[in-house]
């Protein structure tokens, strides 16, 4: 999705002890996504 949209990603940061993969991309808007072990990704907003 970032690569095709031709997105900079500014941060790429993998979790151990979660598993959990965070990147923090975009050039206007800052998008925020996590991928979980099993595969699934959804959008961070922010939310516990």
């Amino acid at each position: 999705m970032f690569s095709n949209g031709y997105q900079p990603i500014h941060l790429f940061r993998y979790n151990l002890n979660t598993k959990v993969i965070f990147i923090l991309a975009g050039v206007t808007e800052s998008l925020e996504v996590l991928i979980l072990p099993d595969g699934q990704w959804r959008f961070n907003d922010g939310a516990a």
